[in-house]
């Protein structure tokens, strides 16, 4: 199968300010670019080649930089910005000239692709609304990450004077965002289910998804009447935030979303909706923790809106999966274990939920063993059920904080003595997982991860080659691959940017913002819940409903759940303004990116002698402090930039 964004011809990096002067190298001459369609088609895959990718800390830092994860790597910038250690120039993931230039490139494509006669009518229009929809989703990616940008709308004559090009105001960058993709929308195809060839690029459908997230943050407190800006402004005064709250953006940003669903459910050739296992060709019976598992592993399924095409995820794998041979460092926070619902759907700390903190499990979960296999005797056939989905939860004996949780909380974190699914049958393999030496013996062929200090994926020699946080995330890591052997599923899948939940949570949120008594509310946050295996909030909390104020925080904490581990929760809490919350030395503090992080005592008793029973490795303990300051719900713009462009303003703060 062609996957449209593996050919592709790397673009250079150049400031914004040689946006204009960068030399057409990489244009070859014009004939050979413009009247062969192999070189055309070329350049527009060179257009799509700053599509950054989630891989933990090269081009997409946010996961490093959220609440809800730490990368244990001190050699990532993510630790260095954690810790405050950043400046104007320090250059860290500095993508201002990167999409610049992508933009320029963009213009240049769509002012030139009449000429080539290779090419239909049709492909002609499609490919001029292709470069559409990336200049807008590249200013789209300056725009979440810097604020307001310097906005260029055409390609400027080659001795443009860049001192005229000042940042334009957040709101007209959000208006020019969303007329590229209405203007795109137009010429692009519903869908590509009949040309599964061309899977990751824009369609209508992914137009409207962009637009909606562009105008949920535009609504978002961030940059809807926030005091902070009220000096953001250009040299001339010109202001670049309002600071006046306007309602009207959340029905805007409502409304998008709601596009989005609308054109879901009435064109069901398009296939988009909540991925369940049971509609899609896997059993006959709905299962949430498979279709919560599969939907992150399965390639372009229902759910998927807007992907990347063709990603190695055998990185992701070899970094969340638990040593040795693997380096096993991406470790949630207690606060994002914490932020999981029970089974019964209520929150940790309602003393109802039936949560307990301390102690071991008497009984195992309702599913960990659905078949009653003897664990003794029928240990390949349970290991087999775990890899396959149909076993999962808590078993007798793990730690009650892990007993009876929802089942996105068993799809997303791998706990300490919980079987590793990655990992074949092989009783040798598994073995190789826990600890055995003269004090201590614990192999019994399931290979159960030791996160405790002295513990196989703990061993005391190894320095970075484990979490902090005594978790690792398991979510979207194929419970088919060999992690003894690095032996991956051969299977590249796509790299998800935007899926169907998130849309949903996207209209649910900005619904309640103006109308918290809007049935739809009820009716697709029902749906997102009905698929996560529990109750109905409302059936939960019957007292919230048309409450603003606690709708919002319950929304809030069902996206940290719905998109855990995603990257949706750095920019959620920076747009909410709530990275900024102090700490008041809480270790149940449900926001802030600065203070005290969380989890469990990896340091704490002997090495020789830890074993699960160890009761000490389950105390919440802080394991860094990180510095957060207001000025960093933006990046700075590298000053590189500002010396080129003296119109160009700095971030407040910075």
């Amino acid at each position: 199968m062609k996957n449209i964004l593996v050919i592709l011809m790397l673009l250079g990096l150049v400031s914004c300010s040689d946006f204009l002067e960068k030399k057409p190298d990489d244009m070859k001459t014009d004939d050979m670019i413009w009247k062969s369609r192999r070189e055309t088609e070329a350049y527009l895959y060179n257009v799509y080649s700053q599509i950054p990718t989630s891989n933990l800390y090269q081009d997409d830092p946010w996961l490093g930089l959220s609440d809800e994860i730490d990368l244990t790597w001190n050699v990532y910038n993510t630790y260095q910005i954690n810790l405050g250690n950043w400046t104007t120039t320090s250059g860290f993931y500095e993508k201002w000239p990167n999409w610049y230039r992508a933009i320029r490139a963009s213009f240049v494509f769509e002012n030139n692709v009449d000429r080539n006669h290779e090419l239909s009518e049709q492909l002609k229009t499609q490919y001029k609304a292709e470069v559409k929809f990336l200049r807008g989703y590249y200013y789209w990616l300056l725009l979440r990450q810097y604020g307001p940008v310097v906005l260029i709308k055409e390609l400027p004559p080659l001795d443009t004077d860049w001192n005229q090009f000042p940042r334009s105001p957040y709101d007209e960058c959000v208006n020019y965002i969303v007329q590229m993709m209405d203007e795109a929308e137009r010429d692009l195809p519903l869908h590509w289910q009949n040309d599964k060839q061309w899977l990751g690029k824009p369609t209508k459908i992914v137009c409207k998804a962009v637009k909606a997230e562009v105008l949920t943050m535009a609504a978002s407190p961030q940059w809807n009447g926030n005091s902070d800006y009220i000096n953001f402004k250009n040299h001339d005064g010109t202001a670049l935030a309002s600071i006046v709250y306007d309602e009207n953006k959340w029905k805007r940003a409502a409304d998008a979303s709601y596009d989005v669903i609308k054109t879901a459910e009435d064109n069901a050739n398009a296939n988009v909706r909540l991925y369940k296992n049971h509609e899609n060709g896997d059993g006959s019976t709905f299962s949430p923790y498979k279709s919560l598992r599969d939907v992150h592993i399965r390639r372009w399924n229902c759910e998927i809106i807007w992907a990347k095409a063709a990603f190695n995820h055998n990185g992701w794998e070899v970094h969340t999966s638990p040593g040795p041979n693997n380096l096993g460092g991406v470790g949630p926070t207690q606060r994002a274990v914490d932020a999981f619902f029970m089974k019964n759907g209520k929150t940790i700390d309602d003393p109802s939920s039936g949560y307990v903190e301390d102690g071991f499990a008497t009984q195992g979960g309702e599913f960990w063993n659905p078949r009653n296999f003897d664990v003794t005797n029928d240990r390949v056939n349970m290991i087999e059920m775990i890899r396959n989905g149909d076993a999962w939860g808590h078993w007798p004996g793990e730690w009650n904080m892990y007993a009876n949780r929802e089942p996105r909380f068993y799809v997303s974190v791998l706990y300490n003595k919980r079987i590793i699914p990655q990992l074949p049958s092989d009783i040798v393999k598994r073995d190789y997982y826990s600890t055995n030496n003269s004090t201590v013996r614990q192999a019994n062929g399931y290979g159960r991860v030791e996160l405790y200090y002295g513990g196989m994926s703990r061993q005391s020699g190894s320095y970075t080659f484990y979490p902090q946080t005594g978790y690792l995330v398991l979510k979207n890591a194929d419970p088919q691959s060999n992690m003894r052997d690095r032996v991956f599923v051969n299977t590249p899948r796509h790299d998800t940017f935007i899926r169907y939940a998130k849309v949903l949570l996207d209209y649910i949120e900005s619904l309640n913002e103006y109308d918290p008594s809007h049935a739809d509310i009820q009716k697709y946050w029902d749906m997102i819940r009905e698929r996560a295996g529990i109750p109905s909030i409302y059936h939960v909390y019957p007292g919230i409903k048309g409450d603003k104020e606690q709708q919002r925080e319950y929304i809030l904490q069902e996206r940290q759940v719905e998109l855990a581990f995603e990257g949706d929760r750095y920019f959620t809490t920076r747009r909410r303004l709530l990275s900024a919350t102090p700490d008041n030395g809480d270790p149940k503090r449900k926001y802030g990116d600065g203070g005290k992080m969380w989890g469990m005592d990896i340091h704490a008793g002997n090495a020789a002698t830890n074993s699960f029973e160890f009761t000490g490795f389950y105390k919440r303990v802080p394991f860094e402090t990180r510095v957060f300051d207001k000025k960093m719900n933006l990046f700075p713009i590298h000053q590189t930039e500002i010396d080129r462009n003296p119109a160009i303003v700095q971030n407040p703060g910075w």
